[in-house]
């Protein structure tokens, strides 16, 4: 399929490309999924770890991570928490309906890095999507690296992301999958408790051969990388997805700037030893 020139960052990077929504899964209350067309002949070509810039006409623009690519569907699905006026919107979509779209924009995961190496996957609640979307291109080349771990953690059960696919993941012999939440009782949880960070603690594998890709909220990542640094995995080996307020997408109007960085164009994946020196600043 021929790639959509306009979504070349040299060509018309500002102007928002009409799709519509072909698909609408509400995940848990106030999450939704997406599976979005473009409506014009293309296609999107990301990097896991990119994200896209949502544009709802008359109300407004929001940074969005890509989940996954839907072949079957012939979509991109995107997977929204509501949490202000454009997500909110998001929320209240209907099939059928149209949207703008403007990227990928950012630096995704660094895969090249882990190469010949084990990948640790660790996400905390709605921070899955930008992990999820690596899965397709691990498993594409799934000879290239070592183990792969996939931990995710959630607030309950219920707050479990993109519960039908869990099962057949759980089959694939090349991933070690485990999932933990913090809230349950017996009659509805019947796996381990507690946050995912006490995953990563009981997880086997060599320090000096992995490569981490760690999303959710900062404080989770924060003290996963220190779990890790506590098992003798390098700074240079462990790698967050954060989250700002994007705005311009393309580094210009600083609503995402972050000390010296600029999350849309420097990021939003970035090296713990790039950001560790920020993350404790006040009001940065």
């Amino acid at each position: 399929m021929k790639t959509n020139s306009l979504f070349n960052p040299s060509a018309q990077f500002l102007l928002p490309i009409p799709f519509q929504i072909k698909k609408k899964k509400v995940e848990y209350p106030r999450v939704v999924s997406l599976w979005l067309s473009p409506l014009g002949n293309g296609e999107l070509s990301f990097k896991p770890g990119q994200f896209l810039m949502v544009y709802v006409f008359g109300v407004g623009e929001v940074a969005l991570s890509i989940a996954e690519k839907d072949e079957t569907e012939e979509s991109y699905v995107l997977t929204i928490r509501s949490v202000g006026t454009v997500t909110r919107a998001l929320e209240h979509c209907k099939q059928g309906d149209i949207v703008g779209i403007r990227g990928p924009f950012g630096k995704g995961w660094p895969l090249e890095e882990a190469v010949s190496k084990d990948i640790l996957l660790v996400a905390g609640g709605i921070g899955l999507p930008p992990l999820w979307s690596t899965l397709p291109f691990i498993f594409k080349d799934r000879s290239n690296y070592g183990e792969v771990f996939l931990l995710y953690g959630a607030r309950s059960p219920h707050d479990i992301l993109y519960k039908e696919s869990w099962e057949s993941l759980s089959k694939q012999k090349e991933l070690v999958l485990k999932i933990s939440v913090e809230l349950a009782t017996s009659r509805n949880w019947n796996g381990s408790i507690g946050n995912v960070i006490s995953l990563v603690d009981s997880l086997r594998f060599n320090p000096q051969s992995v490569v981490a890709f760690v999303c959710g909220p900062e404080p989770m990542m924060r003290f996963c990388a220190y779990a890790l640094l506590k098992r003798g995995v390098a700074k240079e080996s462990i790698y967050f997805s954060m989250e700002r307020n994007m705005r311009c997408a393309i580094g210009s109007c600083g609503h995402c700037q972050f000390g010296p960085l600029f999350l849309c164009k420097n990021g939003p994946v970035f090296s713990y030893k790039t950001i560790e020196p920020f993350l404790n600043i006040p009001e940065i």
